[in-house]
């Protein structure tokens, strides 16, 4: 392959991974994906998966980022889902010195008490309906990964392209939200295992004595 044809090659490589995050957001991919250019990988804390997303221009505005496709906040409800992304950085973001990826599991609990504390007031059967809706929508526009089954939450990988100034603000607006209680998560399942195809030798006896024993009923 000539020079020329490899450098063709990169630039179609990389046009091909620009179209299919700009259709589709943040995409989740193995680890073992060569890197492309413009793209920032943000890696799961288990190592078993990388996020590829648009590495931001610093001070980009709105048209850019519009143009990138990821807006700054889902547009529905854009008050009630800034306000539930808030509280979600609180009980998702425990060490604040570093950066928010990929932070830590929160729960639904949590993020209900702290926004009943932020409003002031206890509870009402209305929050849950707004903060699952903010939740949702988050959850679509990947700035947040929401588990609705399991009612835990963590911070999306579209928070990587905050930088050092949209850090500060986040540390200033945790520090007067009311801190969340702890988290209680959903115990970890154990895979099941898969059935031995072959049978024990234990099984395999049991099976010989039955074949056995149904000869002999049909030689009475």
């Amino acid at each position: 392959m000539t020079a020329d044809a490899a450098v063709e090659g990169g630039r179609s490589y990389n046009a091909l991974w620009w179209a299919k995050v700009q259709s589709a957001g943040p995409l989740q991919v193995s680890p073992d994906t060569p890197a492309v250019a413009g793209l920032t990988r943000a890696a799961e804390p288990d190592g078993s998966s990388v996020w590829m997303l648009p590495t931001l221009p610093e001070g980009a505005g709105h048209a850019v980022l519009e143009e990138l496709g990821t807006p700054p906040v889902a547009v529905e409800q854009p008050n009630e889902t800034a306000r539930v992304l808030a509280i979600c950085v609180a009980c998702c973001w425990p060490d604040r010195s570093g950066p928010a990826w990929p932070g830590v599991v929160g729960t639904l609990t949590q993020i209900k008490a702290v926004y009943a504390g932020m409003r002031g007031r206890p509870e009402q059967s209305s929050d849950l309906t707004l903060i699952i809706g903010s939740l949702r929508r988050l959850h679509a526009t990947h700035w947040l990964l929401w588990n609705e089954k399991a009612g835990e939450v963590r911070l999306g990988p579209r928070v990587v392209s905050w930088g050092p100034p949209q850090l500060a603000g986040l540390r200033e607006l945790c520090r007067v939200l009311p801190d969340p209680p702890p988290a209680v998560l959903s115990p970890a399942r154990n895979p099941e295992p898969d059935p031995d195809p072959l049978p024990s030798d234990a099984a395999a006896t049991d099976l010989a004595d039955a074949d056995a024993s149904a000869l002999e009923v049909e030689d009475d």
